[in-house]
């Protein structure tokens, strides 16, 4: 989690450092700042480079997806970079946690339509038109993640099936 610091200095920014933020606390972080003379609105993300994604975050914002990455993903890094890598807000990742679930798309929709009654299923089917669409319009409500490792789920969406 190597973040982009730049520097807001008369209207103008400007690069500052690379810092990995797994290896400091954000005390630590604002301490040095303040030695050296910037304060917290001075500085900010603007992209973490081990993760070849650019967005733009307060420290605040970087330390909450760090306790993310340590707390609900066990230290795992994978969901949070995949939906900055898929210019997600963080709003929205914050609001989200995901489990793996499957890499069989098939049992994904198993999953997903166990308990629907099947005339609610033929209407669904009917709205969508085919396979791929059927997938793809749980994955634009968020509630599943399709990923190069598999499909995630929105850890409250699973608890109600």
């Amino acid at each position: 989690m190597i973040a982009n610091i730049r520097v807001h200095i008369d209207g103008q920014s400007r690069e500052l450092c690379f810092l990995d933020l797994m290896k400091f606390s954000e005390e630590q972080v604002r301490e040095r700042m303040e030695e050296r003379g910037f304060s917290d609105q001075s500085f900010f993300i603007c992209g973490f480079s081990d993760w070849e994604v650019d967005s733009i975050l307060s420290l605040d914002e970087a330390y909450v997806l760090k306790r993310m990455i340590v707390e609900l993903y066990d230290g795992d890094d994978f969901i949070v970079v995949h939906l900055l890598k898929n210019h997600k807000s963080f709003s929205e990742i914050i609001k989200h946690y995901y489990r793996f679930l499957t890499k069989d798309e098939v049992q994904l929709m198993k999953i997903l339509w166990k308990n629907v009654e099947i005339s609610s299923l033929v209407d669904f089917f009917y709205q969508v038109n085919n396979w791929v669409s059927a997938v793809q319009a749980y994955v634009e409500k968020g509630v599943v993640l399709n990923t190069s490792k598999g499909f995630y789920i929105d850890f409250d969406y699973s608890n109600s099936l």
